[in-house]
């Protein structure tokens, strides 16, 4: 039986100066959280170098359906509220469904 295609979901925030470590913390959070979730696989907190309130997180999903899971667990959408404040753009998401043989 062939195996499902995973799902990479990409997501990007933009921190206010004054708010890149709390931005950090909560994505670190986020990440813990969610990689005890079933399905996790990997979730990475990556700060672009040359503009650091540029987050990027990179999770990658056994599943759809766990991806779907994780979107509207209690801790992810607790982690968008705490995070809504420190940001100056809106985060934009994205999945992406792997083509590997």
């Amino acid at each position: 039986m062939p195996r499902s295609p995973s799902i990479l979901a990409v997501a990007t925030w933009t921190a206010d100066r004054l708010t890149i470590d709390a931005v950090h913390a909560a994505l670190q959070e986020l990440a813990v959280s969610s990689l005890a979730e079933p399905g996790c696989t990997r979730f990475e907190v990556l700060q672009q170098v040359a503009e650091p309130t540029r987050f990027v997180t990179v999770e990658r999903w056994d599943s759809e359906a766990a991806a779907d899971a994780h979107t509207r667990s209690v801790h992810a959408r607790t982690a968008l509220r705490r995070l809504g404040p420190l940001l100056t753009a809106t985060p934009r998401f994205a999945r992406y469904r792997s083509v590997e043989r």
